[in-house]
C-alpha cells in the first residue's frame, strides 16, 4: 500500500508553511499516484489475458493430440484395407485361374464326345442300338448338361463375389483416405492456431514484464518523492509519547509488516503496515495524541485517517467504516477516533496501521510493543 502516496498531498497541503515545494509535491504525487492505478489495471489486464491464453493453449494441445490419435488409427485402418484389397486381388487372380481351368475341362469332355466326329446331342441318341442304351446316352447327356451348368453357374458366382468383395474394399479405402484428407487439414488448422496462441502468450508475457517494470519505475519515483517529503517533516518535535495498541481487545495480526504477496494483485508487494483482525464497528482508537490531518476516503486504504504527532512522526488507520474526528481537530491517546469496516481494497473487515517516521514506512510493532 505504499504506492498511495498522495495521503501526503493532504497532509502537507494542512500547513501553508511548507509554499510552493508542497505544492509541486502536490502536483507530482498526485500524477504518480494515477500511473501507478493505470499501470496496475493494465498490469491486471495482461495477466487475466494470459491466463484465457494459456487455457486456449491446453484446449488446443490436447484437440491435436486427438487428431494425431484419429490420424493414426485411419492410417491403421487404411492399410488394413489395402492389405484385404491386396488379399482380394490374388483371390480374384486364383478365380480366374480356375475359371479358365473349369473350361479346358468343359472343352476337353466335348472334344472326347465329339472325337469320333463332329456329332451333337440328337446324334449321340439316334446311334443307339437299342431302348436301354439309349436311355443311358439320355442320363449320360442329362448328367453333362447339369454339370455344365453349375459348372457355370459357380464360376459366375464366384467371380461377381470376389468383385463385389474388391469394389467394397476400394470404396472403404477411399473414404477412410478422403476422411484422413479432411483430419488432416484440421491438424493443419489447429497447429496455425496453436502458434498463433504461443505467440500472442509471449507478447503478452513481454508486456508484463514491460508493466512491470514501469511499476518498478513508478516505485524509485516514489521513493525520491518520499526523500523530498522527509526533509519538509523534518522540523518539529515528538509529541506524541508512548503508544497504545490501536484496536483494544483485538490483537491477532493476519499480515505483518514488510513483503509479502498481495491478497488481491497476486503480485509481491510491500506491506506498509500491520493488519489486525477487527469484527465490523470495532472501536478504533488514537494510538497517542497528535493532530488530525487526514479523514476521508484515500484510494486503496478506502476511508482513512491519518494523525500526525509532530516530529515526522505519523499514524494512519485504514480500512474503516465510519470516522469519528475531522482534520484539524486534536486527539488525545486512545480516543475513539474510527469504527473498523473493510472499505477500499480490502478482502475482510480489518484494521490496516501504518507509523511513518520522517515519510518512510517503519514496523509499527517496536512502537505499540507491551501495549
Amino acid at each position: 500500500m505504499y504506492i498511495y502516496f498522495i495521503i501526503f498531498v493532504f497532509i502537507l497541503s494542512s500547513v501553508s508553511a511548507f509554499g510552493n515545494d508542497v505544492d509541486r509535491l502536490n502536483e507530482e504525487i498526485e500524477e504518480k499516484n494515477e500511473e501507478t492505478k493505470e499501470t496496475s489495471n493494465q498490469l491486471s489486464g495482461v495477466q487475466k489475458q494470459q491466463k484465457s491464453v494459456i487455457v486456449q493453449l491446453k484446449e488446443t494441445e490436447a484437440q491435436i493430440e486427438k487428431v494425431e490419435k484419429e490420424i493414426e488409427d485411419l492410417e491403421i485402418e487404411i492399410s488394413d484395407a489395402e492389405e484385404n484389397i491386396s488379399v482380394t486381388l490374388e483371390q480374384l487372380t486364383e478365380a480366374e485361374e480356375n475359371i479358365t481351368n473349369n473350361n479346358d475341362a468343359l472343352s476337353s469332355r466335348l472334344s472326347i464326345m465329339y472325337k469320333n466326329g463332329n456329332i451333337g446331342y440328337l446324334e449321340v441318341l439316334l446311334s443307339s442300338k437299342n431302348f436301354t442304351e439309349m436311355l443311358s446316352n439320355i442320363d449320360m447327356i442329362k448328367r453333362i448338361i447339369n454339370s455344365d451348368v453349375e459348372l457355370l453357374k459357380f464360376m459366375k458366382e464366384q467371380r461377381d463375389i470376389i468383385e463385389s468383395k474388391k469394389i467394397q474394399l476400394e470404396i472403404k479405402r477411399s473414404k477412410l483416405l478422403s476422411f484422413k484428407n479432411d483430419v488432416e487439414g484440421k491438424q493443419e488448422r489447429l497447429i496455425v492456431s496453436r502458434g498463433n496462441q504461443d505467440r500472442l502468450r509471449k507478447e503478452l508475457l513481454k508486456d508484463e514484464q514491460e508493466l512491470r517494470a514501469l511499476l518498478d519505475k513508478h516505485q524509485r519515483d516514489a521513493e525520491r518523492l518520499e526523500k523530498e517529503l522527509t526533509k519538509l517533516l523534518s522540523a518539529g518535535e515528538y509529541v506524541g509519547g508512548e503508544m497504545q495498541w490501536p484496536a483494544p481487545g483485538f490483537t491477532r495480526i493476519t499480515s505483518p509488516f514488510g513483503y509479502r504477496i498481495h491478497p488481491i494483485l497476486r503480485t509481491r508487494r510491500m506491506h506498509s503496515g500491520i493488519d489486525i483482525a477487527t469484527p465490523r464497528g470495532t472501536t478504533i482508537v488514537a494510538a497517542t495524541r497528535g493532530t488530525v490531518v487526514f479523514s476521508g476516503v484515500f484510494g486503496g486504504y478506502g476511508r482513512t485517517i491519518i494523525i500526525d504527532h509532530g516530529g515526522g512522526i505519523m499514524t494512519l488507520y485504514a480500512h474503516n467504516s465510519r470516522l469519528l474526528v475531522k482534520v484539524g481537530q486534536k486527539v488525545l491517546r486512545g480516543q475513539r477516533v474510527a469504527l473498523a469496516g473493510s472499505t477500499g481494497m480490502s478482502t475482510g473487515p480489518h484494521l490496516h496501521f501504518e507509523v511513518r517516521k520522517n515519510a518512510k514506512v517503519v514496523d509499527p510493532i517496536p512502537w505499540v510493543k507491551g501495549n
